[in-house]
């Protein structure tokens, strides 16, 4: 990595802040609207040394300073922090890691140099140049350490420095590679940071703990003309109806958008009523503003204010990746479909098709009020899938069979994207299968979409961890998605949290470790991921090993004879209710770990102690253990809908929807008064 000579720039004008400050607005909407106050925070930027790293550095820096105080997704930023990671894969790495730290000195960030560790991935001191896989297991160590760092600087903005000339070189490898157009979107200009998944507050989650800390960096009180508006309106209802009228008002479509992660259930006095759990949200979401600018625009930026960028000798190698081949290759020998300009517009095209036909699907299930109830506690959905066949009509217009025909193309599509957000309420797996390979799917749900009509009933079958289990009745059809019973050539889902860890049986004539009697309840450690569903954490004051486990049938029966009578009859409900059949068998459970010194963990001995998800523990517990358990994060936009023309005023839309309802009225009958003075 040395310092490049001088480029002309093809007479590229630098990037003005003005533009900058743009770009930045348009890639970092606020994530939560209903935030109506938020704490200062920092940003974070990958820096790599590059032109474009570079050139995003300064303009940051000059943002900052001249924009003081300016909201970057939600939060007024004050300072930008440059995370910099040395793979450790040359002898220089390091030396030219400390050079761009300096050069950030220069410009008035603050910087960080992350260094990746390869020892998990190599063995006897071989090198990890040497692995086959590198490219992939570089990227994963680096996301994870960025994640890992932006979450202790408190930062959830991560910037990186792509532009247009890197987004050509992505959509036409994946135009080489056969992709259709949903591939050809190329590099998002936001997205969550990927490869960690399992590390809570840097994916999707960590909220909720901001939430209940005594300085949160997000509020979402309602103003208080809002809540004076409810009191009064509660207090006319009371007056005037009973409870059960007025606590329809208050369901997802107001004041929940306020309480993120919030779930309401509606009582059934049949069943014990179970708390709903908590969906996490948060995390730390990567931002691209520089996807509009090209490379040569970076190069005038870093030339006209004097900035040093440093060259990877390892992109002049043009046999090291892909993209290094394309990046070296003629590209004036290449058809006119592949030039730069059209390559773009094409995947500017496939994102504006992408985005009405993601769109579309979210109106499809919100307007048909597709999701019945979903419940975390036990990870279940319930949903009705509707027909996409048009209503029979006494009078069908000419060529109706041909145009419903020439639908179902579209309709198929948006089925298979509609499916794919209902898939991820439940699925444990990472990536949900892409849209292409759902057709078996939609043939089974969507009969009228098959190419073939099949008379049979539906059956249950099983895709993306999720069993599709179908509930016939003589009205309709609904289906029950569940996560499936786990395979017996797997191993089960495990997880160890924290505890004392040298904790065995001792030895026959060995004396018992006794706890002292100074108990001392540990602190909250980090929640734990299970299962790819739910977040998971205990404290405990005694020495003791724990782990997370499925309910296992052989420690199911003892785990009930040692409840009290009506702690057991109410565990009985819970179960056949919220988790019916083999449902039950994906719970997680929490096992206290115990095993005989000089013995491995084939030797251990497993206690069953609670059911988190459910709040039900063996008796005195909660004297020795606390647990603590949420849902992984949802679209929370898509429940507590009711189909189009059912649903009920809801809290502050109620006069102007019988106002409305009255205006309507009153000109229909204008219209038939009309009608009569022209008749006669």
């Amino acid at each position: 990595m040395s310092a490049p000579t001088r480029v002309f720039h093809h007479g590229a004008k630098p990037i003005s802040l003005a533009e900058f400050r743009d770009a930045v607005e348009a890639v970092c909407p606020p994530r939560f609207p209903a935030a109506r106050f938020a704490r200062s925070r920092r940003v974070a930027l990958a820096i790599s040394g590059g032109v474009d790293s570079m050139a995003m550095a300064f303009l940051f820096s000059s943002l900052l300073k001249t924009y003081r105080g300016m909201k970057i997704a939600d939060n007024p930023t004050e300072s930008a922090f440059g995370v910099i990671i040395d793979h450790k894969l040359r002898p220089e790495s390091a030396h030219e890691a400390a050079r761009v730290a300096q050069e950030l000195k220069k410009l008035g960030l603050k910087s960080i140099v992350k260094q990746l560790n390869w020892k998990d991935f190599i063995r006897n001191g071989q090198d990890p140049n040497s692995l086959s896989n590198l490219e992939s297991v570089a990227r994963t160590m680096r996301y994870r350490m960025l994640g890992s760092t932006c979450h202790y600087l408190h930062a959830t903005s991560l910037f990186f420095a792509h532009h247009r000339d890197d987004q050509y070189e992505t959509v036409l490898m994946r135009c080489m590679s056969g992709h259709q157009y949903r591939g050809h979107q190329g590099i998002r200009e936001a997205n969550a940071i990927p490869e960690c998944y399992d590390l809570y507050g840097v994916y999707k989650s960590g909220l909720l703990d901001d939430q209940t800390s005594r300085q949160p960096y997000l509020s979402f009180k309602p103003p208080n003309k809002e809540m004076r508006r409810l009191r009064w309106r509660m207090k006319d209802d009371f007056e005037t109806e009973p409870w059960d009228r007025p606590k329809g008002h208050l369901g997802i479509n107001d004041l929940s958008a306020h309480f993120p992660g919030h779930i309401t259930r509606d009582l059934d006095p049949r069943v014990p009523y179970l708390t709903p759990l908590n969906c996490e949200d948060g995390g730390i979401m990567i931002y691209r503003p520089l996807l509009e600018f090209s490379k040569d625009r970076l190069i005038a930026t870093c030339e006209a204010n004097n900035v040093e960028w440093f060259e990877d000798p390892t992109n002049a190698d043009a046999t090291l990746t892909q993209r290094n081949a394309i990046r070296h290759m003629d590209r004036s020998q290449l058809p006119p479909e592949l030039q730069k300009e059209a390559v773009l517009d094409m995947s500017r095209e496939a994102k504006r098709r992408t985005r009405l036909e993601e769109a579309e699907a979210r109106r499809w299930l919100q307007r048909e009020a597709v999701i019945q109830d979903f419940d975390p506690n036990a990870g279940t959905l319930l949903i009705e899938l509707p027909s996409f066949q048009s209503k029979a009509t006494r009078w069908r217009r000419l060529f109706a069979k041909a145009r419903d025909e020439a639908r179902q193309p579209h309709q198929r599509l948006i089925a298979a994207i509609a499916i794919r957000k209902l898939i991820e309420f439940v699925t444990p797996d990472v990536n949900v299968p892409p849209v292409a390979n759902l057709d078996n799917v939609i043939d089974r749900l969507f009969p009228e979409l098959a190419p073939k009509l099949d008379s049979s009933p539906p059956k249950a079958f099983t895709i993306a961890g999720v069993v599709f289990d179908p509930i016939v009745s003589p009205v309709s059809i609904k289906w029950f998605l569940s996560r499936a019973p786990y395979s017996s050539t797997k191993p089960l889902p495990e997880r160890k949290l924290p505890g004392h860890l040298r904790y065995r049986i001792p030895s026959v004539g060995e004396p018992d470790e006794k706890p002292s009697r100074n108990y001392h309840w540990r602190t909250w450690k980090t929640l734990k991921l299970w299962d790819g569903r739910y977040w998971i954490r205990v404290s405990a004051c005694v020495p003791a090993r724990f782990h997370l486990l499925p309910l296992l049938p052989q420690h199911a029966k003892p785990f009930r004879k040692a409840l009290p009578p009506k702690q057991r009859a109410r565990l009985e409900q819970i179960l056949k209710y919220y988790a019916p059949g083999k449902v039950r068998y994906s719970l997680p459970a929490l096992y206290s770990v115990e095993a005989p010194r000089g013995e491995d963990d084939a030797g251990r001995i497993l206690t069953l102690l609670a059911l988190p998800t459910l709040g039900i523990h063996v008796p005195g517990l909660e004297r020795w253990v606390k647990y603590e358990a949420r849902y992984r994060w949802i679209d929370a936009s898509l429940l507590g809908l009711k189909r189009r023309g059912t649903q009920a005023p809801v809290l502050g839309y109620h006069h102007t929807w019988t106002r409305s309802r009255r205006i309507r009225r009153h000109r229909a009958e204008e219209c038939k008064i009309r009608r009569a003075h022209g008749a006669m």
